[in-house]
Formats: C-alpha cells, sequence, structure tokens
C-alpha cells in the first residue's frame, strides 16, 4: 500500500517536476512561438503558425508517456462487483465523522469539529442505526426492521460497493474493510493536498503566461513604433527603438521556452483530466452528502473551497493551452457544478461567512458566460426557483454587494443605455477596472428566463416583494448617502490651499459606493420593468408606499448629482486617478431607464399617480433632468451607440414633464395641528395600539416593515387602527412576519 501511496501521489504530482535550467531548455524547444495580440501581416501570421505547429510538438516531447491512474481501479480489477470505478469514485460521509482520518486543525462546514460532535452526536448515531440502550447508554446495532422503517437518512454506502450495515454484520471480508480504508485516505489526502498547495502552484504558473502576455503587448508596439519612424529621424531614437525590441524579444524567448515545459508538465491534457476527476470526486462526495441533512456539518470546509478552486482552474488556469471546451464530460462537468453551486448558494448548514461568500462569488462569476448561463437556466425548475429566491430574500449573514451583482447580470442588457461591455467615454481596460476581474468585463447577456422567474415570484408573494424592495431602497439610500459624504470629503481636500495626497483607500471606498448605487437604480429599473405591479397597482397595500419612497430617492440623487457647480460636478470635473468610473453616465443612464418606465411606458392612472409624486416633491425640477439628458450625450462619443427608440423616449419624457411641470393637483387643507409628526406632509390617519399614539399610514408602514414598536414610546405595537377604530393591520404583520 505504500507503494501504492507513493505511485499516487507521483501520478497526480503537480508540482514534483523540477523544472530544467535555460540551456537545456533552448535544447528541448529550439523553436518558440507566442500568441500576437494584434493583427500583423499575412506573412508573419503565416510564419508564426509554423512555428507553432513545431513548438506544441516540443511540448508533446516534454510529457510523460505512460500515467498510472492510481490504486484504486487495480483493486476494482480485482473485484468488480463490490468496487466502483475511478469515474464514480467519492468519500461517504461517515468518513468525516469516523475518525479514521487526521483533518489536523480545519474546520468543518459546521465549525469545530467539537462543536459538530456536540450538536450533532445523536443524529450520528441515527444515521448508522445505533442506538443507547440501558442505563449504562450502550450503543448497540438497531434491527434490521426498524433500520429499514426508518426514512431520517438515506442508507450509508461506501464507493466499494457495501454498505455501513454490512461491514458492521461482519458479512464483508476484512481485505475489503482494509482497501476501503486505504482508498479513503489516499482519495481524501489528495483533496487537502490540492487545497493546500496544488492549486496554488497552479496560480502562480498562470501569472508566467499573464506576463509573457505583457512583454508581447509591449514587442508589438515597439515594432509598430519602429516602422512609425521616419527614415530621417535622429538614429538615436531608432537604435534605442531596436534595442527595446531585442530586450522584449530576448524575454519573450526565454519565457516561451518556459511556458513550453509549463505546458508539458502542468497544463498537459493528462493534468488537466486530473484536475477534472478530481473535481468529479468532490462534487460526488458534497452531492452524497448534501442528502444527510444537518448530518452535512460534518464535511471540511475545504471540501467546498476545492470544488470551487477546482473548476476555476479548469476554466481559466489551462486555457488557452488546453481549452476548457475540449473536456471529455464537458457538459456534465458544467451541469453538474452549476448544481453544486445553486444547492449550496444559500445553505444555511455552512457556517463560515468567508466559505458562503466564496460560493456566491463562484455563481456570481458563473452566471457571466453564456455556456455557463445556458446550463444555469436549463436546471430543474425548483433549483433555479430556489436559487432566484434567495437571490430576492432579505439575508444578513450575505454579501448583499455580490448578490445585487448577480441581479444586475441577469438584467444587463435591457436596460435603458445599459448594453456596453466598458462605459462608452472610458478606454478599455487602459482606464477602466473590473471589480469582478475578466467576468465583469463581458459583454451584456441578459437572462429573460430568470427575468420572468424573478417577477413570477414578486406577484406570487406580496410580503417578499414588499421585503426585497425595501432592502433595496434602504441600500439604495445608504450607499448614496455614503458616496456623497466621501465626495466632499475628497473635494475639501482637492480645494485645500494646503497640499493633501488623496489616499487610495478612500477613492477605492468612494468608487465601491458609486458602484453599489448604480447597480442598486439598475435592478429597481429591472423590477419597475418586469413587475410594474409592486409600484403601481392600487390594488396592493405597499403599493403607494415604495411608489412614494423611490420617487424621493431618485429625486434627492437627481438633486445631488445635477447641482451647478455641485460636488458631483467639481470632482467628476478633476478626472481623479482612481474615479474613472464615477461619472455622470452611469447613474444618468439608469435614473432615465426608471423615469421612462414609470412615466411612458405605464398605463394613464398610473401616470398620474407617478406624475403627481414627481412634481409635489421639492428636489425634482425639469431642468435638472434635462441637464441630466445632456450629459448623457456628452458622454456617448458616438451616435451609433444611442438607438433610435432610446432617443424617442427622451424626448417624449422631457416633453411631457415640461408640458404638466405646473400641473397643481387638488390637496385638501389640513390643520398644521393634524399633520403627521413624523414627515409634515401627510394628514395623521392611523392609531397605535395599546399606546395611543398617531401618525400618518405610510409612516406607520414603513415602520412596521422593520420594527414593531412605536416611533414615540417604543412600546410593542400589537395592532395598527384608523380613526374610526377598525383594524388595518395585516394578519401577515400581527404574526410578525412583516
Amino acid at each position: 500500500m505504500i507503494n501504492s501511496c507513493q505511485s499516487l501521489y507521483q501520478s497526480y504530482g503537480l508540482n514534483c517536476n523540477r523544472q530544467p535550467d535555460d540551456k537545456q531548455l533552448s535544447e528541448f524547444v529550439p523553436v518558440i512561438w507566442f500568441e500576437l495580440e494584434k493583427d500583423v501581416d499575412k506573412s508573419i501570421k503565416e510564419e508564426n503558425d509554423r512555428n507553432k505547429q513545431k513548438y506544441f510538438k516540443s511540448c508533446d516531447q516534454l510529457q510523460n508517456a505512460v500515467q498510472v491512474r492510481f490504486c484504486w481501479d487495480k483493486f476494482q480489477e480485482e473485484d468488480p462487483c463490490r468496487f466502483v470505478k475511478t469515474s464514480d469514485a467519492y468519500i461517504p460521509i461517515h468518513q468525516f465523522w469516523s475518525e479514521t482520518i487526521d483533518y489536523f486543525e480545519f474546520q468543518r462546514c459546521g465549525g469545530l469539529i467539537s462543536h459538530v460532535n456536540r450538536m450533532l452526536g445523536s443524529e450520528v448515531n441515527k444515521a448508522q442505526g445505533l442506538s443507547a440502550a440501558g442505563s449504562e447508554q450502550k450503543l448497540s446495532l438497531m434491527s434490521s426492521a426498524v433500520s429499514k422503517r426508518s426514512d431520517d437518512y438515506p442508507a450509508l454506502e461506501m464507493p466499494s460497493g457495501n454498505s455501513l450495515m454490512e461491514l458492521l454484520d461482519g458479512l464483508v471480508m476484512m481485505y475489503h474493510i482494509a482497501a476501503h480504508k486505504s482508498l479513503m485516505e489516499l482519495l481524501d489526502g489528495l483533496v487537502m493536498m490540492y487545497h493546500i498547495a496544488a492549486h496554488k502552484q497552479l496560480g502562480k504558473r498562470c501569472n508566467l503566461r499573464d506576463n509573457m502576455k505583457e512583454f508581447v503587448e509591449s514587442l508589438q508596439d515597439t515594432q509598430e513604433k519602429i516602422n512609425r519612424c521616419p527614415p530621417d529621424e535622429d538614429a538615436g531614437i531608432r537604435e534605442e527603438l531596436n534595442r527595446a525590441y531585442k530586450v522584449f524579444h530576448n524575454k519573450i524567448e526565454e519565457q516561451s521556452r518556459k511556458m513550453a515545459w509549463v505546458t508539458a508538465v502542468t497544463y498537459s491534457k493528462t493534468k488537466r483530466s486530473d484536475v477534472e476527476w478530481l473535481l468529479k470526486v468532490v462534487l460526488q462526495t458534497i452531492k452524497r452528502a448534501a442528502g444527510y441533512k444537518l448530518l452535512f456539518q460534518y464535511v471540511p470546509e475545504y471540501y467546498i473551497l476545492t470544488a470551487i478552486n477546482a473548476f476555476n482552474a479548469l476554466f481559466n488556469f489551462f486555457h488557452p493551452t488546453v481549452p476548457f471546451e475540449s473536456l471529455d464530460n464537458y457538459n456534465e462537468t458544467l451541469h453538474n457544478y452549476a448544481l453544486f453551486i445553486t444547492r449550496h448558494f444559500s445553505d444555511h448548514r455552512i457556517l463560515n461567512p468567508d466559505v458562503r461568500e466564496e460560493v456566491v462569488q463562484a455563481l456570481a462569476c458563473f452566471i457571466c458566460y453564456p455556456e455557463s448561463l445556458k446550463v444555469l437556466e436549463s436546471l430543474p425548475e425548483e433549483k433555479t426557483k430556489e436559487m432566484i429566491e434567495a437571490l430576492i430574500t432579505p439575508h444578513e449573514n450575505r454579501s448583499l454587494s455580490q448578490t445585487n451583482w448577480i441581479l444586475v447580470r441577469i438584467w444587463k442588457g435591457c436596460g435603458f443605455r445599459f448594453r456596453f461591455t466598458h462605459l462608452p467615454h472610458l478606454v478599455p481596460s487602459k482606464v477602466q477596472t473590473a471589480q469582478f476581474g475578466f467576468a465583469s468585463l463581458q459583454k451584456p447577456l441578459p437572462s429573460y428566463v430568470f427575468q420572468d422567474l424573478i417577477r413570477k415570484l414578486l406577484l406570487q408573494d406580496g410580503e417578499r416583494a414588499t421585503k426585497f424592495l425595501d432592502m433595496i431602497l434602504n441600500q439604495l439610500n445608504w450607499s448614496f448617502s455614503e458616496f456623497i459624504g466621501l465626495m466632499q470629503e475628497i473635494q475639501q481636500k482637492v480645494t485645500s490651499p494646503e497640499l493633501v495626497i488623496l489616499e487610495s483607500r478612500q477613492l477605492k471606498i468612494c468608487a465601491t459606493c458609486f458602484e453599489i448605487a448604480v447597480c442598486l437604480m439598475r435592478i429597481i429599473e429591472m423590477i419597475v420593468t418586469k413587475v410594474p405591479e409592486v409600484f403601481l397597482d392600487p390594488a396592493l397595500s405597499s403599493s403607494e408606499l415604495l411608489l412614494k419612497r423611490l420617487i424621493q430617492v431618485l429625486c434627492q440623487i437627481l438633486n445631488r448629482i445635477t447641482a451647478r457647480n455641485g460636488i458631483f460636478e467639481g470632482v467628476v470635473s478633476l478626472f481623479i486617478q482612481g474615479l474613472p468610473n464615477v461619472s455622470y453616465f452611469p447613474i444618468a443612464g439608469a435614473m432615465i431607464g426608471i423615469l421612462i418606465q414609470l412615466v411612458i411606458k405605464s398605463r394613464t392612472e398610473s401616470k398620474q399617480a407617478v406624475l403627481r409624486y414627481l412634481i409635489s416633491d421639492p428636489g425634482f425640477k425639469v431642468h435638472s433632468l434635462e441637464y441630466l439628458v445632456g450629459k448623457l450625450s456628452s458622454d456617448t462619443k458616438n451616435d451609433e451607440d444611442i438607438l433610435p427608440e432610446e432617443k424617442t423616449d427622451v424626448d417624449d419624457l422631457t416633453k411631457y414633464l415640461k408640458l404638466n411641470e405646473n400641473t397643481e393637483f387638488t390637496q385638501h387643507h389640513v390643520k398644521e395641528d393634524d399633520l403627521c409628526t413624523i414627515c409634515y406632509s401627510d394628514q395623521m390617519s392611523v392609531t397605535f395600539v395599546p399606546c395611543g399614539h398617531q401618525s400618518c399610514r405610510n409612516c406607520i408602514s414603513h415602520q412596521m416593515m422593520s420594527k414593531k414598536e412605536c416611533f414615540f414610546c417604543k412600546t410593542a405595537i400589537t395592532d395598527v387602527t384608523d380613526l374610526k377604530g377598525a383594524s388595518i393591520l395585516t394578519k401577515s404583520v400581527k404574526s410578525g412576519k412583516s
């Protein structure tokens, strides 16, 4: 077994090969090749293609001819009736609580092993078919009849094809027990090794490819400068350019030969096959363990992380040497990984917030690509429904920024002026940063399937819709307020007579708050477009409150960003490094998109309600909106970027609002003593029980969404009545669900 263990690690040794020196690499790889980043002449391209064939031929010669796929298949060949094949390997969940493997200080999904044992010890006995009997609480096997009647947990099975009960009953030879134990130790050690070291080394070697790409870009830029250099130019300039070209070329030669070794040893098809198999093992292990309810918390955290990292390695690290699409089980791998992230995206059994964050980020990246998005959309309806429900349900223990970004990705490509990979007024890849790496710069690809599912869920459950939009509006109000506060601090430092250096951390936080605010506005645009009823349907009790709050927040933002010589205009005009994305285009596009849906696209009766709240808000001015439209147009360099229907919608919006700007809506005169002392805009119309204090209906409705206590005396509210004494509090609020 020791020899088998050594063969195992040697066969999987992603990092057990020492790199040859430069002289040896020159002998092994006499011809170098690198991928050209720009279009070149036909003759240069043909020569580069010929070098590519010779280069990869050298890579093939460096690879090992024979590789053993572990000792597992040896056992399977000896006893095919009792051992599954390597392709179906997994680690049974009882291996994680049996203490036969030392997991050192690694935490489980449920926390420390001592805590998990204390909380789930009795459930472990139940799952194993053990019961405590007698005064001494001795464990004994439950009768087979009782075991068969128990439906709480699935039967404990092993990859050797035997059930745990057969092992305990002595129906299996000790040879198979020893073989099973050895295989489990090897397999678990392999997963642990990948988590601890192998994945990091894969990432480091991937950096070599990225560095080489930068040198190739520099080489081609230098070549272009040489070609543009006039013959009568100063000889010193041409000589300096030729010297730089030679330096870049020599560096690329060196890195290209190193990449040949990395391609042969690490980024080869056989090594990729190993990582693919490991991913399949981990996903199968997690899938089977998930069926054991809370006992899933015994699974070590690094199994979750290894599943995410292994998929990331296959998707990013090996490409373009061995593209992800060339996997033998390409569709199956995508499908299984999609099931994994949707199943555990909001899994309450995973207690560590960092691990939960990794799963959320994995979903955020997975949903960015056309192929993976199609896989998510093709999952069983109950799985996609669970995922969308988790996305639109407030969750205190989950990163809201990435959750919101996933919703924005579902909408990107459908909103007003929301179809660009890069902001039109910024130079791609040179100025605009990517918060989520390469994934955030993918082309717009909206998911109409998920948009329709969001509409369906919000219309089915009015309480969920109200809570979701209340959370979005609260976040928008907070993020924009924080953004304006940071902008004020930046403006004070910039205009200070003393020399003050702006902190990069402060600039990053400011830009992040702005991005969050824009993302939230795009989510609101999606809801207003796909589910306008939650804001405009008078039959829904919360629609009036949500519409009024939305108009208030929009007017506040409009007033801030359009103020002449204001903070926003002053800081944006300075073009501060670190704030490239803080501009008029993203926030103006989102705001105008919302107003177009509310004012132009809605029904006549809904228009009147929206218009009434807009005109009555002191922060709204039509000339401010026109100013914002002008800024939006100035940020667009090409007229081709403006669709005719978008231009028509903007013109209709401004004309309609200008036409109705001076409209006076009939208002009843309210005595000052009868005004709500919370908002001072509406008449007091409800009474709180039992304290007897009063306010308007909108104010108490907003308060009851988060707290069920009086504004004034903090007494717990048990009921809310109108001024005639009739109860107006819904059953859901009384039961504490709001």
